[in-house]
């Protein structure tokens, strides 16, 4: 989506550097063991990333979760996403793996959110129509249904 862009993560960047200066400055005193700690961990935030997705039009974190089913479920997902995952919407059951596959990029507001539904075919996911765009109100509905399926807070 082009209203979804990666942006630098202040929090991370100013850890990582405050990590460094201190680093430094317990190389600098001959605090090896500390300068050695500060500079693993500095090391380690860096590794898991320095840029967060974006959502433009709200500035809210994205996050993406991918839920596998069996093939079955399908029809039920696409029952759901008419029925706008009203309440009483049958349930799928996820597994670890699956020959369907239910991606989700949502937004930590819940104000936004694509969902994109792939079914197996060897080697590879494919997609199976295009994906679904949701805002507002159908996005919590979603939150809920996915949450009530999966067991798990998405956020």
């Amino acid at each position: 989506m082009e209203n979804i862009v990666k942006k630098i993560d202040i929090k991370r960047v100013s850890i990582i550097v405050i990590a460094l200066l201190l680093a430094v400055f317990a190389f600098v005193t001959s605090w090896v063991s500390i300068g050695s700690g500060l500079l693993v961990v500095s090391v380690v935030v860096a590794c898991m990333g320095l840029k967060k997705e974006v959502y433009t039009p709200t500035g809210s974190q994205v996050k993406r979760h991918t839920f596998y089913f069996e093939g079955e479920s399908r029809g039920v997902i696409g029952d759901a996403v008419k029925n706008n995952f009203a309440e009483g919407s049958a349930t799928v059951k996820f597994l670890s793996t699956g020959s369907g596959r239910l991606d989700i990029s949502i937004t930590k507001d819940r104000k936004f959110a694509v969902l994109a539904v792939s079914h197996f075919i060897p080697h590879r996911y494919e997609p199976v129509g295009e994906p679904v765009v949701l805002e507002n109100e159908k996005v919590s509905s979603l939150c809920s249904y996915l949450e009530k399926c999966s067991g798990k807070k998405l956020f």
